[in-house]
């Protein structure tokens, strides 16, 4: 092999190795089972693979299981939910185990890779709700973005034009 091409070869594996994989990993995931489709068919879509995602909205830690609410968003290339969108409505990720609410906990971004399980019944304050479930394979908490102007509101760039004659006494 001729020292061009040995040298192409290694730029071209250092290269691959900076290309952003998705988090969580997600293999063999049904995209077309989104929480819309499994409200609209909860027997068609089960044990489907998804990966979805959202901002937690609450968490709940019992004696055999953790349950995050999850206000899903639609997901960047990356896995990472795009606030930005629409959101697609609630659902439910369902670990066996425990999850640390300290982590876990309310307004954290999260991916999750699971198994479409069905519906459960709920409410969202007074109203009742249905919640498309998911079992939780693998989860990935994302860290916030800092804003570059800590006000609500991203400052406008100013620009200014005008002609003047001045005057000196």
């Amino acid at each position: 092999m001729s020292p061009r091409a040995l040298a192409l070869a290694i730029l071209g594996t250092a290269l691959c190795g900076c290309a952003a994989q998705p988090r969580p990993p997600a293999p063999r995931i049904d995209t077309a089972v989104t929480v819309r489709a499994v409200l609209a068919d909860p027997r068609a879509t089960a044990d489907a693979r998804v990966r979805w995602g959202g901002v937690i909205v609450h968490d709940t830690v019992g004696k055999t299981r953790s349950t995050l609410t999850v206000l899903a968003f639609p997901l960047a290339e990356d896995g990472r939910p795009r606030l930005g969108k629409l959101p697609y409505g609630r659902f439910l990720a369902i670990s066996p185990g425990y999850l640390d609410p300290m982590l876990y906990g309310r307004g954290r971004l999260v991916s999750i890779v699971g198994v479409v399980t069905g519906t459960e019944k709920g409410m969202i304050g007074q109203a009742p709700y249905i919640y498309p479930t998911i079992r939780l394979l693998a989860a990935h908490l994302w860290r916030a973005r800092p804003r570059p102007y800590p006000g609500p509101y991203y400052p406008r760039p100013q620009w200014n034009f005008g002609l003047g004659i001045g005057f000196g006494f």
